[in-house]
């Protein structure tokens, strides 16, 4: 580990040719070991640049010292050829080489969307925030945005309140979130995803990192959706990086009075974006299906009558259902019905609601 920490530490070399060394190497520290040699007879300032780097001990000890912080903080190294390393993102020539993780969710087993837009959110974005991620939640989908004030944290804390996977990509190290506000967030977003960031665990945030952190955002996602934005900023940032890996870039309009749409609109107009009216255009650009949810019948080791397990895997199908729909698909009749729905409430497999409904409590 110690020789691939090294070479994602080495500056002055484009991702693009690090990836090719490896690949005909077979290794990091064969592939830096044929790096010094071919330096060797190269007389160019970036070519000595490169291999003082490499033949200082400084690098050296910065690759361990990260390494100790990573175990000590329990943070995966995932260069770009590990499983966890974002697909998406190792074809964008400017990637990353290796990634710093922490949280429990393949990034690879969903189709991941980025979701950004303005620090100074309005209720209309927050109101289209809601909107979007309660229609993508059956979906095989996982959201990626950047923790930052405004339509990110609600990005996250949405996706979060609807058990939706997603991803923060950080513009600090992971053991140094910011803005500081969010921590909470970020432990709730490990749970539920990752947090992801190029930048070593106790690397803290600087002005130059958040527009780099956008392109890993961009990079990873299948498309990006621009809820609210001015005419500049990160949310116009990432959509035009997105644009520049051939990416599909969705907009939400505004009222040509409000600055906050005035980036929105102007994707649209310019034909940078497509205007996204129904969130369902995302689930038919990316072909995708809904997941039937199978609710465990062994929750809490609890034990399930033939009636409860019938009437729970009816709920399922739904999330939500009435007691109407209920005894239509189940046949059974309105005492019995409702004996059975108490001892699943009992049992805490489901939770009644207003209007005589019932949901699967999770």
């Amino acid at each position: 580990m110690i020789y691939t920490v090294i070479f994602s530490l080495i500056k002055g070399l484009p991702f693009s040719i690090k990836k090719k060394l490896i690949e005909d190497f077979k290794c990091p520290k064969k592939a830096i070991d044929n790096l010094i040699i071919s330096l060797k007879g190269v007389n160019t300032k970036t070519g000595l640049k490169i291999l003082n780097q490499i033949n200082s001990t400084d690098i050296v000890e910065k690759a361990e010292k990260i390494i100790q912080e990573c175990k000590e903080s329990k943070i995966q190294i995932v260069p770009y050829w590990h499983d966890f390393y974002p697909k998406d993102l190792i074809h964008c020539t400017d990637a990353p080489f290796l990634i710093y993780t922490k949280g429990k969710q393949n990034p690879n087993e969903r189709n991941l969307i980025s979701i950004v837009g303005t620090r100074n959110c309005t209720d209309y974005g927050l109101k289209e925030i809601k909107r979007i991620i309660k229609y993508l939640k059956p979906y095989p989908i996982g959201i990626v945005s950047g923790l930052a004030y405004g339509i990110d944290i609600n990005v996250h804390r949405t996706a979060n309140e609807f058990n939706l996977v997603n991803h923060a990509v950080l513009g600090s190290g992971i053991n140094k979130i910011y803005p500081k506000k969010h921590l909470e967030d970020s432990q709730k977003i490990k749970e539920n995803g990752m947090l992801i960031s190029e930048y070593s665990p106790n690397e803290g945030p600087r002005s130059y990192h958040f527009p780099r952190r956008n392109r890993i955002i961009a990079g990873m996602s299948k498309c990006t959706i621009v809820i609210e934005s001015k005419k500049s900023g990160g949310a116009m940032i990432t959509a035009k990086l997105a644009n520049d890996y051939n990416r599909d870039v969705f907009a939400i309009p505004g009222s040509n009075q409000k600055e906050n749409s005035s980036g929105s609109n102007l994707l649209i107009q310019r034909h940078q974006a497509t205007i996204l009216n129904d969130p369902e255009q995302i689930t038919e650009f990316l072909n995708l299906k809904k997941v039937e949810h199978k609710t465990t019948l062994k929750h809490n080791n609890i034990k399930l009558s033939k009636e409860e397990k019938l009437v729970l895997n009816i709920i399922s199908k739904n999330n939500t259902m009435s007691i109407n729909e209920i005894q239509l698909k189940s046949s059974l009749k309105t005492s019995f019905l409702n004996f059975v729905l108490t001892n699943l409430e009992i049992k805490q497999f489901i939770e009644p609601k207003i209007g005589n409904f019932y949901k699967i409590k999770f």
